[in-house]
């Protein structure tokens, strides 16, 4: 009966143990997720700007060019 219990209680702390492991690896994973999506989201920013800038550059231009018309 004491080996059964025994067996039982190893088999538990396996357990335990091999969810903790898979635990800490799942929390690696969002952590480099985590960095990733704020690399995405800063090149989203820049690009962002970047179409923002153009915009207002043609805007500008365009503007300029119907003053020198009128």
């Amino acid at each position: 009966m004491k080996k059964k219990i025994k067996k039982q209680e190893n088999k538990k702390q396996k357990v335990l143990k091999t969810v903790s492991k898979l635990k800490s690896k799942i929390a690696a994973q969002e952590k480099k997720i985590s960095k990733i999506e704020v690399k995405i989201a800063k090149l989203e920013k820049k690009a962002a700007e970047k179409k923002a800038k153009k915009q207002a550059k043609s805007a500008s231009a365009q503007t300029s060019s119907t003053s020198l018309n009128n």
